[in-house]
């Protein structure tokens, strides 16, 4: 149950949040990524709900920057800085990514899910921020809520629910 005073900041489909203690940051995925950033010193988190990796028509990115991987993470960076934070004070965590159209005839629906993981991980790598926890692919969307007094992500997926506890 959460204490009345705290703030739920809901993350839509290619949207970008950030927030401090005590709110609470959420979104549900499926074959979209979340990626979460969280300082455990400052105690305020930035999560991003990315759709896609990469823009394929090269056209839509900008007037959709958080709808792709490739512009979504440098502005998710961007929002940490604005909360205060400098790259090493924070640390990412990855969910979702699931094949959602199984079934389906199409090899570039089966793959987003997939895609969209590499392409996060490859710009985690690239920028040196440490990847502490992942729950991705499989079939099964998931709901994320990030607790930005200490980090903890509850995770619920295929009608169970875990607390992720690992902030550093």
């Amino acid at each position: 149950m959460l204490n009345k005073d705290v703030k739920i900041i809901n993350v839509g489909i290619a949207d970008i949040q950030g927030g401090q203690s005590p709110s609470v940051i959420r979104t549900t995925l499926g074959s979209c990524i979340g990626v979460v950033f969280y300082s455990p010193e400052k105690k305020v988190g930035a999560m991003a709900h990315i759709m896609l990796a990469k823009d394929p028509s090269g056209k839509d990115s900008s007037k959709n920057p958080h709808k792709y991987a490739e512009t979504a993470l440098p502005e998710l960076l961007k929002r940490m800085t604005e909360l205060g934070c400098n790259k090493g004070e924070y640390f990412a965590r990855l969910f979702g990514g699931a094949s959602m159209f199984k079934g389906m005839n199409s090899s570039f629906l089966q793959n987003i899910g997939d895609l969209n993981v590499s392409v996060a991980k490859e710009f985690l790598d690239k920028e040196k921020i440490t990847l502490l926890v992942e729950d991705v692919g499989g079939h099964e969307g998931r709901t994320i809520s990030l607790y930005l007094d200490d980090g903890r992500i509850l995770l619920k997926k295929g009608g169970f629910e875990k607390y992720l506890y690992k902030v550093r």
